[in-house]
């Protein structure tokens, strides 16, 4: 237990301070009659729900539950960045008489091929490093372990203005990761991560579009 809320709290942690990094300031408003500066990035954050559908080699599908953390910046209507964090877990296993969970940190491009004044369509490709702890049998009696590697994931996602700087963000991946199997081997792990989340806005959207392919 001590295990997993220190994860907890390390990914929160870096989450924030990545954020912190990589936020820029917020610029003053030009005076009337100035030439405005350019508009740098749009930049938003994000926190909500998280599920997970992750297959352990050998066993049943496992449902996994917790919290997902975001910041995205824009740097065109059509591109941006996301860094992106997530915990889901699981309740205590039968068997085992342990829980699992699933930690990720990840971060890259996010890709808008449509959008109109209140809604954009969103695809995203991002890698990074996931940590993966369960528990294997081997002759009858379960190991527990953690492991650690590269991890990607790919997926589309939904954007829909609801007030203000204020969003709904839904998003759908295939995640990969990798795990111990019984035979004590690394094996590769198939995921389907499913997020609804919060987003509060720093700066308004660039520019109101019709449901089209956005410009440059």
């Amino acid at each position: 237990m001590m295990i997993k809320l220190s994860a907890l709290r390390f990914s929160i942690r870096l989450f924030i301070v990545s954020l912190l990094c990589g936020s820029p300031l917020l610029g003053q408003p030009a005076s009337r009659g100035a030439i405005p500066a350019v508009k740098g990035p749009e930049c938003d954050v994000a926190a909500g729900y998280s599920y997970g559908a992750v297959d352990f080699s050998g066993k049943p599908t496992v449902n996994m539950h917790g919290v997902d953390l975001a910041g995205s910046c824009d740097y065109t209507p059509r591109w941006g960045v996301t860094l992106d964090s997530s915990y889901i877990r699981a309740g205590r296993d039968v068997a085992s008489g342990h829980s699992s969970y699933v930690l990720t940190f990840l971060a890259g491009p996010v890709f808008v091929p449509l959008q109109n004044e209140n809604t954009r369509l969103l695809v995203r490709a991002l890698a990074g490093v996931g940590l993966v702890d369960g528990s294997v049998p081997v002759n009858q009696l379960f190991f527990r372990g953690w492991l650690t590697r590269f991890t990607w994931t790919v997926g589309t996602g939904i954007e829909r203005n609801i007030s203000g700087p204020f969003a709904v963000r839904f998003n759908v991946d295939y995640l990969r990761t990798k795990f111990v199997s019984s035979d004590l081997s690394v094996q590769p792990q198939n995921n389907i991560r499913v997020s609804g989340s919060l987003v509060f806005r720093f700066t308004a959207r660039r520019e109101k579009r019709r449901m089209t392919t956005p410009q440059p």
